[in-house]
Formats: C-alpha cells, sequence, structure tokens
C-alpha cells in the first residue's frame, strides 16, 4: 500500500511512479492505492502534469493508466498519433505490447498512415482512414507509399475515406496520375485473405483487396 497522506510535492509523485510502474485501469489504480476512485483520479492527474502518465484505450473503449518514469522521456508512439487524430472514442488503438516509439520529435500524419498501413490489421485499417484529413504534405506521403511498395493501397484506402470521413483533402493528380503508372500487376492484400463486399469499384480500380465494409466504418457517422 502506498500511503498518500505522506506525499507532499512533486517529487513525492515522481518517487511514487517508480513503484507504481505498470497499465492500470482507474479500478485497479484505486485498489493498488488503496483508495476510493476519485483519490486515483487525483493521484492520476499529478502523475500526469509531471508527464509520467499516458492514457491509452483498451476493451470498450476502457481508459488504461501508462504509469512510468520513462514517459517523461519526450517520446511518442505512432499509435498515439493515430488516435490523437480519430474523431470517436470507438475509434482509438490500443498501443501494442512492445510499441515502437519515436524521441525528441513528432512524426508525421504521412508516416503514420504508412505504419497503419503496414500492420495488416483491420483495426489498424478502420482507424487509418482518418489520417487522411490531416495529410498536408503530398509529397513525402508518395514517397513513404512508393518506398514500402504501398501506393495502390494508400490511394484505396484515400477514395474510401473520401467517401466516409468528413473533410478529406483532395489528393492531387499528379499523385493520382504516378500512382496509376505505378499500379499492381496483381492484386495485393491489405489484410491477408479479407476483401470487401462494399468496394469491389475500388478493388478493381487499385488492384487492392479492401479489408472493410461500410458496416465496419459506423463509428464515422457518430
Amino acid at each position: 500500500m502506498i500511503h498518500l497522506i505522506m506525499i507532499k510535492g512533486y517529487n513525492k509523485y515522481e518517487k511514487m511512479s517508480e513503484s507504481l510502474y505498470g497499465l492500470y485501469t482507474l479500478e485497479t489504480l484505486a485498489e493498488r492505492l488503496k483508495v476510493d476512485k476519485v483519490k486515483a483520479i487525483y493521484v492520476i492527474h499529478r502523475l500526469r502534469k509531471l508527464g509520467l502518465v499516458k492514457t491509452t484505450y483498451g476493451t470498450g473503449n476502457k481508459r488504461l493508466y501508462n504509469i512510468s518514469l520513462k514517459n517523461k522521456q519526450k517520446r511518442i508512439s505512432y499509435t498515439e498519433i493515430i488516435n490523437n487524430s480519430a474523431p470517436s472514442p470507438g475509434l482509438k488503438l490500443m498501443e501494442p505490447s512492445g510499441a515502437y516509439y519515436i524521441y525528441n520529435r513528432v512524426p508525421s500524419h504521412e508516416e503514420a498512415l504508412i505504419y497503419a498501413i503496414k500492420q495488416g490489421n483491420v483495426r489498424y485499417i478502420i482507424a487509418s482512414l482518418t489520417l487522411f484529413r490531416k495529410i498536408t504534405d503530398w509529397g513525402l506521403l508518395y514517397n513513404l507509399a512508393k518506398k514500402e511498395n504501398l501506393l495502390g493501397e494508400v490511394c484505396a484506402l484515400y477514395d474510401i475515406a473520401r467517401k466516409i470521413v468528413k473533410k478529406v483533402r483532395r489528393m492531387p493528380k499528379r499523385f493520382i496520375t504516378f500512382a496509376q503508372k505505378n499500379k499492381n500487376t496483381e492484386f495485393n492484400y491489405i489484410v491477408n485473405g479479407i476483401s470487401s463486399d462494399d468496394f469491389k469499384d475500388i478493388e478493381k480500380k487499385w488492384r487492392v483487396y479492401i479489408p472493410l465494409n461500410y458496416s465496419d466504418l459506423t463509428e464515422y457517422s457518430i
């Protein structure tokens, strides 16, 4: 048990974070501290002000609090970039174990989009559509996609985003023209073995199997 009564000042809270290292829900943190939820929220508030807490989302959009001294370092994950762009809580992703962090800089939305596609995961693909609202450097996105051989995938998901996500900027014609010239000769999967019933026209256009249907994208209508 950690005695909150004895804690005064930020240095004590930083010391507390060492013994609290780990991942908690509000309930499990309250149980660990032997306090009620109100006091647990206060502790989270104090730790967050010190940069010692990172909030993610688990099953059912349950908030998870990662408490660690490492959080004080200037680092951010691609998943955080995606979650920060999400228009609704239901689109937020759970941080994977062994997440890759970038230090001392904030990665671009263009980088985060390529990262999301490369995960080959339906949840990441759904969440990635919101990133098209944030794309400003189409030249960078083109170069990243070409390097990873993902031009068709990017264009196919962009076409879906234009149908589903509000306020998506128009992709430059130059991007589309070059992407068409470099289009796949064979159909590629974004997520292995999964194709769409609703976006067959986009699949055919870019020779990419889309792992989504309209029913997967209802969070974008909230």
